[in-house]
């Protein structure tokens, strides 16, 4: 009974892979901490892109006098010179919308360029149709704003483990600085160009 009890004894005294056995029972705990660490860092960061990508189209097309489908294709380059190094072209869709408000009536979009990429539809609403304005935006009499939505999907390195992917959202309002840009140009390809698209 004696050395049982003390083989008992001698066992619990024992510390030989104490250090092993805690570190294997923290090391899950390390690992989520390790790579939730790094998932809110780069959602952060990229959050931040796309509201500055935003703030960029809007300001980019309130600097205009007039403003054409042309224009727009070369601003919307922007974009992804903004979100480097992360791709906008596949994961990223803006919507740019002028919105005016006459009189006492709703606000109403003149006219939206989209961007290609996976299609989103504006929350601001579609071009003919009165305007679902932001909370706490309010416009009067005359008054012409430019709303840039930006939608980018986001993917997560551990996607469906630690986060699922999600789509983040922002927005920017700017007033146009040279007059208004109630009206959007739309500029055709030329002959050669259209015989191209139609032969693709």
């Amino acid at each position: 009974m004696k050395k049982i009890n003390y083989m008992f004894w001698r066992l619990f005294k024992n510390q030989k892979g104490l250090a092993a056995v805690e570190f294997a029972l923290a090391l899950p705990l390390m690992i989520i901490l390790t790579f939730g660490s790094i998932e809110v860092t780069l959602y952060i960061l990229i959050s931040q892109k796309v509201e500055r990508v935003s703030i960029n189209l809007s300001d980019l097309v309130a600097q205009s006098t007039t403003i054409n489908t042309t224009q727009l294709d070369e601003i919307i380059k922007a974009a992804s010179q903004v979100m480097l190094p992360y791709n906008f072209g596949a994961d990223g869709y803006a919507v740019i919308s002028s919105v005016t408000k006459t009189g006492t009536n709703a606000p109403v979009v003149n006219w939206q360029y989209v961007s290609s990429g996976t299609a989103q539809t504006s929350k601001i609403g579609v071009v003919g149709s009165n305007a679902t304005l932001p909370s706490g935006f309010t416009m009067v009499d005359k008054d012409n704003v430019i709303i840039t939505e930006v939608f980018y999907n986001y993917k997560p390195i551990l996607s469906g483990t630690i986060y699922s992917s999600s789509q983040i959202y922002r927005y920017s309002i700017y007033k146009p600085r040279l007059g208004n840009l109630t009206t959007l140009s739309w500029i055709f390809p030329d002959r050669e160009t259209r015989r191209q698209l139609c032969l693709s």
